[in-house]
């Protein structure tokens, strides 16, 4: 059975910030702090903003934090939140992100993801890869959340494909 509130509790502790902390200064030169997004759960789910990052040239960026205690080939992403409620994942959900950081903590990786060119790519594909791949499902309590684990490899391959606007 997976534990909804335990996953949240390990990427809200504050034993993830320094490795965020050093992921994000890697991935943004320019940035001159971050901080986590000021929410509550329900706020957290409706918006994804988990992650607020401010720049030397004072853009901010919006970023939904995934981790995974467990290394795999795989990017989940979740499609269907709550099968009794059918409320739909975060995958198609319209979040208020720039991007998606994506973590195997055992092997301290991130996989960042442009949010645009990651909802491009489930629009285009996503039927698709439910049949194509596996299905996580994960029962928690009183409900099962489904996931379609995409190969990383592939999943990267889309979005940059996605980049590219052809007329």
């Amino acid at each position: 059975m997976n534990d909804f509130q335990e996953c949240y509790d390990i990427a809200e502790s504050g034993k993830c910030e320094p490795f965020w902390d050093e992921v994000y200064h890697r991935a943004f030169p320019n940035m001159t702090n971050h901080m986590r997004g000021q929410k509550t759960k329900c706020q957290s789910q409706i918006f994804g903003v988990d992650r607020i990052i401010y720049l030397e040239n004072g853009k901010t960026i919006t970023i939904d934090e995934k981790v995974r205690t467990k290394v795999r080939d795989d990017i989940a992403l979740e499609y269907i939140s709550n099968d009794q409620k059918n409320t739909p994942g975060w995958i198609e959900k319209d979040l208020a992100i720039d991007y998606l950081a994506y973590a195997f903590l055992p092997a301290k990786r991130a996989y960042l993801f442009d949010w645009r060119m990651l909802k491009r790519v489930w629009a285009k594909y996503g039927s698709d890869w439910k049949t194509k791949y596996f299905i996580a499902k994960a029962p928690n309590r009183f409900y099962t959340t489904y996931s379609v684990c995409v190969p990383i490899d592939v999943l990267q391959h889309s979005c940059t494909i996605a980049t590219i606007i052809q007329l």
